[in-house]
C-alpha cells in the first residue's frame, strides 16, 4: 500500500504540471518574452499580440498552459492569428503598467499599433470559454 501511495504521488508530481518552468514553455512554444520585441514583431506581421501573464507558483497558470495552450489545435490557431508573448509577474519592471494585475493568469489580446487591450481573460476558465475569447 505504501508503494502504491508513493507511485501515485510521483505520478502527480511528474505529470500534474508538465511545464515546471515558464521560461522552458516560452522557449519551446516560441513565445516572445520581451514586450518591445513582441510589439515590433506584431506590427511587422500585422497581427495582434497574444499575451499571457503568469505568476510563480500559480496552479491556475500551470493549468492554463498544461491543459489548453499545449493542445495542437489551440497552438495552431494562436500561431496563425497572433504574435505570442509570455510575461512573468516576477519580472514586474518588464511589464507595461497597463498590463499589471494583482493576480494571474491573465491573457490579453492587444492591438500592436494603439497598444489598446482588445480583450482580457482574467484567471482560469474552461477551455470552451477561454477559446471563445481568443
Amino acid at each position: 500500500m505504501k508503494k502504491l501511495i508513493i507511485l501515485i504521488s510521483l505520478s502527480i508530481t511528474l505529470f500534474g504540471q508538465f511545464w515546471s518552468s515558464y521560461d522552458a514553455f516560452a522557449e519551446y512554444m516560441h513565445y516572445e518574452t520581451d514586450y518591445k520585441t513582441a510589439l515590433a514583431k506584431a506590427k511587422k506581421e500585422n497581427k495582434s499580440l497574444f499575451i499571457v501573464l503568469v505568476g510563480e507558483g500559480c496552479p491556475f497558470c500551470h493549468k492554463l498552459i498544461d491543459k489548453i495552450l499545449t493542445k495542437d489545435y489551440v497552438r495552431e490557431y494562436i500561431n496563425r492569428k497572433y504574435v505570442k508573448l509570455m510575461l512573468n509577474d516576477k519580472d514586474g519592471d518588464k511589464i507595461p503598467a497597463q498590463l499589471k494585475r494583482p493576480f494571474t493568469p491573465v491573457t490579453f489580446i492587444i492591438d500592436p499599433f494603439s497598444e489598446q487591450i482588445i480583450d482580457e481573460v482574467d484567471g482560469w476558465m474552461d477551455e470552451e470559454h477561454y477559446l471563445w475569447h481568443i
